[in-house]
């Protein structure tokens, strides 16, 4: 799991859309304690379980509130050794499973804020005391004025100060408009500032501070608002402590399985070393440095990789690298000196350059270039990146984290030789905490699963995985290649941890593929149950693929979808819920569709157990240039519908696989899918085919009062049982069919069709008639719109002769 804060953005309007948790208090507990957490929310009747993403924490007494849908209460236990920080986890209920939302450990005795009301505890005279190395639940109330929040403490001369916030990151709210965007000062018993803090390179908006105390005394710590907005909901958890809070650690990574030397940098109790035993897996690792007693409540973030350090030397410009891959460290405390790496590759190798810099929380803005050592002009440059470039596949267009500041290159070596790399600021500027890791490592063919929603909301109904006993359900899983990918063939998905009872129904994603409809089937003994699971890529045909599974979400989501903070999961969650009222029954389709046809699939609701409301029918995914009217609804009471889906004229022909939902529309919400209950029906191979005819209108013409006769060629393309039957389409105002329909069997060439104009039809040229036939073929209808013709309505001959 990752987490990140999303960059302040411009904001536009929007539209709150429902969620089945809205938020969850307190906002957080802390080590080796159990917690009484309220969620609140909708439709959430009869729950059942809490699962958690990681490790550390199990909920008890689950149980409905006094308002059983909005409210649902639990004890969380959490486990002494638990990590501290963000933990996200779901609510499963009978028949449901809820938004992720987060809830927050600490080292730390909680302390609650006592203020009831804006105003008091906004003063030094009136502020709470709290004792050091402690976490205090406070929240922003609405006033009069903008609500600030003092806290006091003793401390020594030369001792440690320091506070940190969450705020922004807990993502208490799904949506937000800044409220929670808080600040912090240190002051001292006079009221002097010794430090402030709004925003900082390792939290974003969320500030730190560390001081070392100047003197034995009473000291301060204030929260507040930095731009005042109406809070709503806007707790903070700020933590006021001795503890150490580094700001780097440098380096910033090291070698899978190795002790590592690291410099913590950024303590005002001066710089000191300390060795880490990294782990034997390549990926981010949270660090928490110092000893027992003086580590702090948030992790830095370490890298771990399968290839040797090399650090930046000192007074040498370029550093040698011995050999690639290689990781090159440095930290850039000269503005306007670029660190300068060299190295040597052989041609047409592909290297992947990735930097580490923002994404580990250090304040420098990287940018890189790759020269030959005696070249005149860069053969390679980058400064930022796509989320999809740092392996952020599942995310919106308009998200922005601090990671994306940190570029990403592919360098597909030329010939032969040596090379060098630079690395500098991208504003021209430095510090002592300027840390970067650029990795340089070959090029890897990796392809991820992801489940997004088209809107980013955390939608049951295009992001679930949630299946009623003995049901199926069907759910669009997508994929997309890393950085550096070259593998281009037929992909197929791998399923790990399904739990026992439930099976995954998967086709194969062809060339140029992106999306694929996945079911999940549960059998009516399968246990009721949320566990995590995870979707792999597998190349049909080549060698295995790096791959793993992506889904993501905004908290605090601003107008115009720029969300403030962003949890990262490489798990989804599948639950098993109770058997639904009914299940769904769609016939298999025995003709093909044609191009520029619609075909009725023939549809039946079987209920159960007495149920007996409005069921809505729906495809949720459809073949490419395949489309339907939309959902349509079976009324109470009714078991059977026909579904219409339509072909466009230039979809190619072949076969694939579809299937149709049902959801209960009795209660709910439609959009998301939130309080319904959804099965869907088992694959249906869907055949796209020539049409049966097409039909060429000649140009024809009708005198006003008048019957005249529009020809029709036909092209046969594939022999049909009887008749089919043609009605004109988009005639003129004034002019009919003279027959009801006009029919022709699979042998005839041409028909003649009959029309008849009014001595009122408005004369002129029309263009675009065009006919819709209706052809039976084994059993089963289908409607095709085919032909282009021309009709001209002339004035009747007496009103010509007249003038």
């Amino acid at each position: 799991m990752r987490t990140a804060i999303g960059l302040l953005l411009a904001a536009t309007a929007f539209a709150e859309p429902q969620h089945m948790i809205e938020y969850a208090l307190p906002r957080g507990g802390s080590q080796g304690t159990s917690v009484e957490v309220t969620l609140s929310g909708r439709f959430l009747n009869e729950p059942r379980e809490i699962v958690y993403y990681g490790r550390g924490i199990r909920a008890t007494q689950i149980r409905s509130g006094a308002k059983a849908a909005e409210e649902v209460k639990a004890r969380f236990e959490i486990a002494a050794d638990c990590p501290p920080g963000e933990h996200v986890f779901r609510l499963r209920t009978a028949t449901a499973l809820t938004d992720a939302i987060t809830f927050w450990v600490s080292p730390f005795p909680a302390v609650s804020e006592l203020e009831k009301k804006a105003g008091e505890n906004d003063t030094r005279e009136k502020a709470q005391a709290v004792p050091l190395n402690s976490t205090v639940e406070g929240q922003i109330n609405t006033g009069d004025k903008a609500d600030r929040d003092l806290y006091s403490f003793m401390a020594k001369k030369g001792q440690r100060i320091s506070a940190e916030l969450e705020s922004a990151r807990l993502g208490t709210q799904h949506q937000g408009n800044g409220e929670n965007d808080l600040g912090m000062r240190i002051l001292d018993s006079a009221g002097k500032e010794l430090a402030k803090g709004d925003d900082s390179a390792l939290f974003v908006q969320d500030p730190v501070l560390s001081v070392l105390a100047p003197a034995d005394g009473t000291y301060y710590v204030e929260v507040a608002q930095q731009v005042y907005v109406l809070p709503r909901l806007a707790w903070y958890r700020v933590h006021i402590g001795d503890f150490s809070r580094p700001m780097a650690l440098f380096p910033s990574g090291g070698q899978l399985g190795e002790k590592l030397q690291l410099r913590v940098l950024g303590d005002p109790a001066g710089e000191r070393t300390e060795m880490a035993e990294l782990p034997n897996r390549v990926g981010n690792l949270d660090y928490f440095a110092g000893t027992a007693g003086e580590q702090p409540p948030s992790p830095n973030v370490l890298r771990v990789s399968s290839y040797p350090n090399v650090l930046k030397a000192e007074g040498a410009d370029p550093t040698s690298v011995p050999a690639l891959p290689a990781a090159l460290n440095g930290i850039y405390e000269t503005a306007g000196a670029p660190h300068v790496f060299r190295f040597s590759a052989k041609k047409n190798e592909n290297w992947v350059v990735r930097v580490y810099a923002r994404t580990l929380g250090s304040p420098m803005d990287p940018k890189i270039w790759i020269r030959a050592v005696n070249g005149k002009s860069n053969i390679l440059s980058a400064d930022d990146a796509r989320l999809a470039d740092r392996g952020f596949v599942s995310m919106r267009g308009t998200w922005h984290i601090k990671d994306q500041l940190d570029p990403v290159a592919l360098f597909k070596t030329p010939a032969d030789g040596e090379y060098l790399l630079g690395i500098e600021d991208t504003r021209g500027m430095a510090s002592p905490l300027h840390v970067y890791r650029v990795e340089m490592e070959p090029a890897r063919n990796t392809v991820y699963t992801h489940i997004t929603s088209s809107d980013a909301y955390q939608m049951p109904r295009t992001v679930g995985m949630i299946i009623p006993q003995g049901s199926r359900w069907n759910l669009n899983v997508q994929i997309a290649p890393g950085f550096g990918n070259e593998y281009k063939g037929d992909i197929e998905l791998e399923a790990v941890g399904l739990p026992r009872g439930v099976q995954m129904v998967a086709g194969r994603y062809s060339k140029g593929a992106t999306r694929m409809p996945v079911q999940f089937i549960a059998a009516g003994n399968a246990e009721q149950q949320a566990v995590p699971v995870e979707l792999r890529a597998k190349a049909a045909d080549g060698p295995p693929l790096l791959s793993g599974s992506r889904q993501a979400f905004g908290l605090f989501n601003r107008p115009g979808e720029h969300p403030w903070h962003f949890v990262f999961l490489e798990k989804y969650i599948l639950a098993v819920t109770q058997p639904a009222p009914f299940h769904l029954e769609v016939d298999q389709p025995r003709i093909p569709l044609a191009k520029s046809g619609e075909l009725s699939l023939k549809t039946r609701i079987v209920r159960h157990d007495g149920y007996n409301g409005p069921v809505d029918l729906t495809a949720d995914w459809l073949p490419s240039g395949v489309s339907s009217g939309g959902s349509i609804t079976v009324p109470a009471g009714k078991t059977e519908a026909s579904f219409r889906i339509q072909a466009g004229e230039k979809i190619p022909a072949g076969i694939s696989q579809f299937s149709l939902s049902a959801t209960t529309s009795d209660a709910g919400d439609a959009y998301s899918g939130i309080g319904r209950i959804r099965v869907s029906s088992p694959f249906l191979k869907l055949e796209v085919a020539e049409p049966y005819v097409t039909i060429d209108l000649k140009r024809a013409s009708v005198e006003r009062g008048q019957r005249g006769e529009l020809i029709a060629e036909l092209k046969q393309n594939r022999a049909f049982e009887g008749k089919a039957e043609v009605i004109l389409k988009r005639l003129p105002k004034g002019v009919k069919m003279a027959v009801p329909v006009a029919t022709f069997s699979s042998r005839d060439r041409e028909i003649v069709i009959p029309v008849e104009a009014s001595e009122d039809a408005l004369v002129g040229m029309y263009k675009d008639i065009t006919c819709e036939v209706s052809i039976k073929d084994k059993g089963e209808t289908i409607k095709q719109n085919t032909g282009s013709g021309q009709l001209r309505i002339d004035p009747a001959r007496h009103t010509r002769a007249s003038r």
